[in-house]
């Protein structure tokens, strides 16, 4: 019985002594976790979805116009736009893109999740705490 006592004082201690709902912090380590999972995914965990929809589409891109050049390159044919060189040219450019989108993306997730305490202090009302101090 007495076990069962201390449990619930510490169970009442622990959900009184939290000034704010722990599920609402952004927490960077799990920001980066999304974010390696696919590109967007932090900022999904942000609740930034345009930021998210954007480095998706960006990536998506980024992977088809690979994946374009890479098979023009593979199944090259003299009749084409450009000569051979360009479309492996290209191909590399848009690989360098899919991992510049990828950590682009990742830092902005920890960045983002490290500054959420900021941006809620920052929306505090002021003037609201002074007059509750003057009282």
């Amino acid at each position: 019985m007495s076990r069962l006592i201390i449990s619930l004082l510490i169970i009442t201690a622990a959900v009184q002594g939290q000034e704010s709902d722990s599920l609402k912090k952004r927490v960077p380590k799990k920001a980066a976790m999304y974010a390696i999972l696919f590109p967007g995914g932090g900022q999904y965990y942000n609740r930034r979805p345009l930021k998210a929809a954007l480095l998706v589409s960006a990536a998506a891109g980024s992977v088809w116009a690979w994946s374009v050049n890479a098979s023009n390159y593979r199944n090259f044919e003299e009749n084409m736009a450009l000569p051979k060189h360009r479309y492996l040219e290209k191909r590399n450019k848009y690989a360098w893109w899919i991992g510049f989108i990828y950590i682009y993306g990742l830092l902005d997730a920890v960045v983002d999740a490290h500054l959420q305490p900021f941006e809620e202090i920052m929306n505090e009302d002021l003037e609201l705490k002074q007059t509750k101090v003057k009282e």
